[in-house]
Parts: C-alpha cells; sequence; structure tokens
C-alpha cells in the first residue's frame, strides 16, 4: 500500500465519481480503477459498490476513509513542520535566563517569538548567573541570557543591554527628594547588596563603585531575591542598587534615582555555543538583535 492508494481513494470516496476523482488526480480513470482495486484486494475488504450509473462507499470503506484522511492530514502537518523547522520556524527553543532578564528582553522576547513563530515551542530556564554558561556548554540551553564575567573558547556573545544601576529609597526618606543622590546621602545607613554566589557581576559593579569613591561598605545585609531588597528598602530598612529595568516593578513607596558617583552599566549578553547553526538558534538570535536595539538605545550609557 502507498499513499498514492490513499489519496486516489479519497478522492474516489469525496466524489463518488471515478470520472470527477480522476480529474481531482490527473490521472486516468483506468488507471484509478486499477489504484482502488489494489487497494481493495490488499486490504481484503470491498471499499466500494460499483455499477455503471453510480457508487457508493461501503461500511468497511467509511471507517477506511475517515483513517485515510487522518493519515493524509498527518502527512500534511508532518511536511509543514519539517519545512518550518528547516526555516527555523518551528520547533523548541530552550532558553536559560537570569532573573533580571525578566525585567526587560524576556518578556519581549517570548512574546514575539509567539506572535512571529507560532510553531515554536519556548522552554524557559531560569537560574542564578552562574549556570548560563555551564547549561549552554553541556547543551542544557540553547540560548542563554546572562552576564558574562569571562570569555570562554566555545561560547558565543552578543550585547543585548548596557543598564544603568540605580537606587532604591524608601518614599518618605529624604534622599528620594532629589533628582540624583550621592553615597553621603546614605552615611551610615544599611545598604541591601545582591549576593555574591547568585548575582557576582552586579555585586561586583556595587563593590567597585564604594571601592573607586573611597567610600568604605560599612553597613549591608546580602540579599538573594531583588524583591526582598525592594521589600525592605519600602520598610525603611535600608536602600538597594538595582538595574534601572526594576521600574517595572517597584512599588509605590519605593522610588528610584540615578546616581551621582561612578558605577559601571550592568551588560547583558545573549550567550550561545559556537558553531550552533541550527536554523531555530539562529533566528531567536536574530529576534534578540532586533529586540536589543530599543534597549540598548534607550539605556545606553
Amino acid at each position: 500500500m502507498e499513499l498514492r492508494h490513499l489519496r486516489y481513494f479519497v478522492a474516489v470516496a469525496e466524489t463518488l465519481s471515478f470520472r470527477q476523482a480522476s480529474r481531482r488526480m490527473h490521472v486516468s480513470q483506468p488507471s484509478l480503477s486499477v489504484q482502488i482495486k489494489q487497494l481493495e484486494d490488499e486490504l481484503g475488504v470491498s471499499l466500494l459498490r460499483r455499477s455503471k450509473r453510480h457508487v457508493e462507499i461501503t461500511c468497511a470503506g467509511e471507517v477506511f476513509l475517515s483513517a485515510a484522511r487522518e493519515i493524509l492530514l498527518k502527512l500534511q502537518q508532518a511536511s509543514a513542520a519539517a519545512l518550518h523547522a528547516e526555516s527555523g520556524e518551528a520547533g523548541t527553543i530552550r532558553l536559560g535566563f537570569i532573573p533580571t532578564a525578566s525585567f526587560h528582553i524576556l518578556p519581549r522576547l517570548v512574546d514575539t517569538i509567539r506572535s512571529t513563530l507560532p510553531f515554536v515551542n519556548v522552554e524557559l530556564n531560569e537560574g542564578p548567573e552562574a549556570l548560563q554558561v555551564p547549561g549552554i556548554q553541556s547543551g542544557a540551553f540553547d540560548i542563554s541570557i546572562g552576564h558574562l564575567g569571562h570569555s570562554y573558547d566555545q561560547i558565543e556573545s552578543m550585547l543585548l543591554v548596557r543598564e544603568p544601576i540605580v537606587v532604591a529609597i524608601p518614599k518618605g526618606h529624604k534622599a528620594a527628594r532629589k533628582r540624583v543622590v550621592a553615597l553621603k546621602d546614605f552615611e551610615g545607613e544599611l545598604f541591601m547588596i545582591p549576593s555574591k554566589d547568585l548575582f557576582p557581576s552586579l555585586h561586583q559593579l556595587i563593590a567597585m563603585a564604594f571601592l573607586q569613591n573611597h567610600v568604605p561598605l560599612n553597613r549591608y545585609q546580602m540579599v538573594e531575591h531583588f524583591h526582598t531588597a525592594v521589600a525592605l528598602t519600602m520598610s525603611g530598612a535600608g536602600f538597594a542598587f538595582l538595574p534601572s529595568s526594576a521600574r517595572n516593578f517597584v512599588p509605590q513607596g519605593v522610588v528610584l534615582r540615578p546616581p551621582s558617583f561612578s558605577i559601571q552599566p550592568l551588560e547583558t549578553f545573549a550567550l550561545w555555543s559556537r558553531g550552533n547553526v541550527d536554523p531555530l538558534v539562529q533566528r531567536v538570535l536574530s529576534l534578540l538583535k532586533e529586540l536589543s536595539r530599543d534597549l540598548r538605545v534607550s539605556w545606553s550609557v
């Protein structure tokens, strides 16, 4: 049994006419009749009742018609899926990402993939900064969105965002009335500092800012989540350094102010395995490149 037998039978069963079916399938009537007879002989059942005036489908033919249609539909879907996959428009993309990526580029990327690549399944894997490169190296992630503290021989990278660091201040604090703030505005106050283990890049930027501005970091509290830093700030317990995209989630009781002192921006990269030419990976990287332009313009420093 070959696929042409299924197609020929479906054509005859739907038209109940060998003449119309032969026209639809672009074959002669005698050839079509031979093909249907071959199918029936192989199945060992009669699918059609023929007479000089009309064609009727048998009970066995009704059952076989339903199955044949399903098979042909599955084949059509499989063919379309293969074509989409070849062009980077279908399949599963496994994205690793750090928590701060969910503040800006990740939601835009997922929304863009779903709207422009409807046959692509997005698998999201959130994790700390230290797990992003190993995730690429092990093959667990196709693309990772994270910070890059070092260069790696087998890892390609693309800068997505250079994000200014801002200071989170309780709304009632006197420093909240200023347009920009200095470290001296918080002398003797408690700072919520992101964990060195979970956020080494941001932790290092903050530590370097205090060092370069010759201000000792005497009072601080390590936090493992940004919402913890924001909650403690809102309660008046202290202050926090946050990436500027944090403006998308801070509550009304907290204001964000740019620092007057020098602090390097937080750089976020797309990471992927060198030599990965998978069409879907390349397509998503192209989308990331387009999406990052707006963010890099609005946050460039």
